[in-house]
C-alpha cells in the first residue's frame, strides 16, 4: 500500500486467505472426529486380536451337558363322587293348608287313618296352626286330622304325588249367620264366648246352639237355633223391654211427739206397730 492506494491480491494470496478461513471452521470438528474414530478403531482391532485364536492351534470347545429329562410321574387319580341326581319320583312334594274359620291346629300323619279322632300314637309327621305350609313330603296318601275350639274335630284325606305343590282348603261344617238386635249394640254370646257386637256376621258350627244377647239396661235376650252346614240364617234380638229399677225410699225419722206417743202406747199395752202397708 502506498499513499492510502490498496494493492489487489494475487490469486494465490485470496487462496490462501479461504483455505485459513476453512481451517479455522472445520478443524475443530475434524480434529473431533478423527480422535473418536481413531480410538474405537484402535479399540475394535484390539478386541479383535485378543478374541481370535493363533494360527495353528484347534480351538478345544467344551460341550455343556443337557439338562436331565425329568421322570414322568404318574398320573393322579382322583375319584369324583357325585350326589345321584333326583330323579321325579323323588322330588319332594308340598302341602298348603288353609281352614274356615283359620285358626285351626291340624296334624299330618302318613297313611289312611279311619278314626274320627288322631291316634295316639305314634305321634304326628307334621302339625301346626292354619294357613301353614308342610314341605319335604314324599309321594303317597295322608290323613289330617283338624281341631277348633268349640267346634267338632274334623278330618280329610289328601294323595301326594312327588314334588306336587297341593293346596288343601278346609271348611268346617257351618252355617253363617247374620245377627242383629234392635238396639243394636249387643254383644252376642255363645256359651260364655263373646262372637263380637251387633250387627255382624259369623261362622258357627253345624249343630243346635243357644245364643244370647247382652246389652247394658235391657235383660238377657236367649234363643236356640239348629245350624245346618251352609245355611244362612238370619238371628234378630228385640231388646225393647227395659229393665225395671226399684227405688226404696228412705225412712223418715220420727220426731219427739211421735216418739213420746209411742213410749205411752207401749206403757200402756197399745199396739206400736203399724199396720204394714199394702204393696201396689
Amino acid at each position: 500500500m502506498d499513499d492510502s492506494i490498496p494493492i489487489p491480491l494475487t490469486f494465490w494470496q485470496k487462496l490462501g486467505q479461504r483455505f485459513v478461513e476453512g481451517i479455522a471452521l472445520f478443524g475443530p470438528a475434524a480434529a473431533i472426529f478423527l480422535t473418536q474414530y481413531l480410538c474405537s478403531r484402535h479399540g475394535l482391532i484390539q478386541a479383535v486380536t485378543e478374541t481370535q485364536p493363533p494360527t495353528g492351534y484347534a480351538i478345544e470347545t467344551v460341550k455343556s451337558a443337557p439338562e436331565p429329562t425329568p421322570a414322568p410321574t404318574a398320573p393322579t387319580t382322583v375319584d369324583m363322587i357325585a350326589g345321584r341326581p333326583r330323579s321325579v319320583t323323588d322330588q319332594p312334594a308340598t302341602l298348603q293348608l288353609t281352614t274356615k274359620p283359620t285358626g285351626a291346629t291340624f296334624a299330618v300323619y302318613t297313611g289312611i287313618i279311619a278314626d274320627k279322632a288322631p291316634p295316639t300314637s305314634p305321634t304326628p309327621l307334621r302339625s301346626g296352626t292354619s294357613p301353614g305350609t308342610i314341605n319335604e313330603l314324599g309321594g303317597g296318601n295322608y290323613t289330617i286330622f283338624f281341631h277348633k275350639d268349640g267346634w267338632p274335630d274334623s278330618r280329610t284325606e289328601v294323595e301326594l304325588q312327588a314334588g306336587q305343590v297341593l293346596p288343601v282348603a278346609y271348611a268346617f261344617p257351618h252355617g253363617e249367620l247374620t245377627i242383629t238386635s234392635i238396639p243394636s249394640g249387643a254383644e252376642i254370646l255363645l256359651g260364655t264366648v263373646s262372637l263380637g257386637f251387633t250387627p255382624l256376621k259369623v261362622d258357627l258350627p253345624s249343630g243346635q246352639l243357644e245364643l244370647t244377647a247382652r246389652l247394658k239396661n235391657f235383660p238377657d235376650r236367649k234363643q236356640t237355633l239348629t245350624v245346618s252346614d251352609n245355611s244362612t240364617p238370619t238371628i234378630d234380638f228385640q231388646m225393647h223391654t227395659r229393665r225395671r229399677t226399684v227405688r226404696v225410699k228412705p225412712k223418715p225419722t220420727p220426731s219427739l211427739m211421735n216418739r213420746v206417743g209411742g213410749s205411752l202406747k207401749r206403757l200402756f199395752g197399745g199396739n206400736s206397730t203399724p199396720p204394714p202397708r199394702r204393696e201396689r
